[in-house]
């Protein structure tokens, strides 16, 4: 019986490791999978203590599924994606420690980001960071693993890691993001359908760059037939006296919209929906996230400090595996969100699953979209790979945005693979939130936040 293994890259992040070694363990050890293959589940990671814990943990969550996987942990990359055929990607070099910089450097010079990991200051440091790493998975995977193996990134920034892996390599790639549900569930909670019934009851599609995408209409399908979606969220909206742009829903008549204040802004100016979270859409714009809107609040947008996410992110999420593994807490068999094990399953079986994706563009129906742009779409995952839904433009306004991210990307992973400094400081001039900084200024916050990551950046940056 031949093997199917499962490599799961930056396995020790307490956020993140436990989530998808569960969802893998369950799905893997489906009597379907398990009579057609041996199944084998890797965890690997360069911090072999906390990688053990996650082994630990992931160890127990096979005993409970009956012992159909085999798991195995390692710290060498090359041993782990040897045979592979799926490769998961869940990693971030120099962790929340460097992520640190790259929010407080930019802050002292007025831009403020919520997260920090998608796109502008953040996004490009962090791709130049992990690009090199993200690479050295796919070579491996080209040389060692399954000649139909598929790498599953789960890493951000998501769209341009996934296009440097498909510009510089030909390994197969989707991105995996869980924004959508997100979406979903404000919609549910609007509109009133259980969002457990998604994906028969609603009819949409979406395009954009991950973590800015937008449903570009919806249809709900009830006991009174095919309902339009959008028209009933105007509809809602407006019995709320909400019918224009509008700030600080925190103080108004209904602030338990408050933390969907940009997501309704801009749906009623275009008319389609980002989305993904106010916090990520924020960081496309110039103006959302800047000292004129209090940092973002004026559109409910919460900055996330560092030291909550040390403190507080990554403290409970330690917390939570070792009281899965003392056993004070009980580890539950239900698969998260998360879509990743879901399309690994309906590759391995040849059974379509209709989820979001983040993969290649060549439809050419996107005037001034680089070829090969990785675009979020809807898709069809099959034992063929992925079928993604055609989609029609945006509204002008948002082309022209989707066409200058999509281009910032490209120039982002040349000057990553490169070390091209120029071309890195030329990206973050033409950056919508960095307009918010005096430009004269963008070269020394560049070499700033350069030598604060030198050990993980190429070194023709210096």
């Amino acid at each position: 019986m031949d093997q199917l293994k499962v490599v799961l890259i930056g396995a020790a992040s307490p956020q993140w490791g436990y989530t998808l070694s569960r969802d893998f363990i369950v799905k893997l050890s489906d009597d379907e999978i398990c009579a057609r293959y041996k199944p084998v589940f890797v965890l690997e990671d360069i911090d072999g203590h906390n990688l053990e814990l996650q082994a630990q943990l992931a160890r127990k969550v096979a005993e409970l599924t009956g012992n159909k996987v085999a798991v195995e942990s390692t710290t060498d990359q090359r041993q782990a994606i040897a045979g592979a055929r799926f490769v998961v990607t869940s990693f971030a070099q120099g962790s929340l420690e460097y992520m640190q910089h790259d929010l407080e450097i930019p802050a002292e010079y007025g831009i403020y980001q919520p997260v920090g990991d998608t796109i502008g200051v953040g996004g490009a440091i962090r791709a130049a960071r992990n690009i090199p790493a993200m690479l050295s998975i796919a070579r491996d995977m080209q040389e060692l693993a399954e000649d139909d193996a598929w790498l599953l990134n789960l890493c951000n920034p998501m769209s341009i890691l996934c296009r440097a892996v498909t510009r510089e390599t030909g390994v197969n790639t989707v991105g995996c993001c869980h924004e959508l549900y997100g979406g979903i569930e404000f919609l549910s909670r609007a509109l009133g359908f259980e969002y457990d019934e998604w994906r028969e009851r609603l009819t949409f599609d979406v395009l954009g760059v991950n973590h800015c995408a937008w449903m570009q209409y919806l249809k709900i399908d009830g006991e009174g037939g095919c309902a339009d979606g959008f028209a009933r969220l105007r509809e809602m909206l407006k019995d709320r006296g909400i019918t224009g742009e509008v700030k600080r829903l925190y103080n108004s008549d209904h602030p338990e919209l408050r933390r969907v204040n940009l997501k309704i802004n801009l749906f009623l100016r275009y008319g389609v929906l980002p989305y993904s979270g106010d916090r990520h859409n924020g960081e496309f714009f110039t103006q959302f996230v800047n000292k004129e809107s209090n940092k973002g609040a004026d559109f409910g947008i919460l900055l996330t400090t560092p030291q909550e996410r040390l403190v507080e992110w990554r403290g409970r999420a330690r917390q939570g595996v070792r009281e899965l593994i003392s056993g004070e807490r009980e580890i539950e068999l239900e698969l998260s969100r998360e879509a990743s094990s879901r399309i690994m399953a309906a590759m391995v079986l040849d059974k379509p699953f209709y989820d979001v994706g983040n993969v290649p563009f060549h439809d050419g129906n996107l005037p001034g979209v680089p070829d090969g742009a990785v675009l979020e779409r809807m898709m069809t995952y099959d034992g063929q790979g992925y079928h993604p839904n055609r989609v029609e433009p945006l509204p002008d306004e948002l082309m022209e945005h989707l066409v200058l991210h999509t281009n910032n990307i490209e120039k982002i992973i040349a000057a990553s693979v490169e070390g091209n400094r120029g071309l890195l400081i030329e990206v973050l001039e033409a950056d919508p939130l960095v307009k918010n900084m005096d430009a004269a200024k963008i070269p020394e916050m560049v070499d700033r936040l350069l030598e604060a990551s030198r050990v993980y950046v190429h070194p023709g940056f210096f």
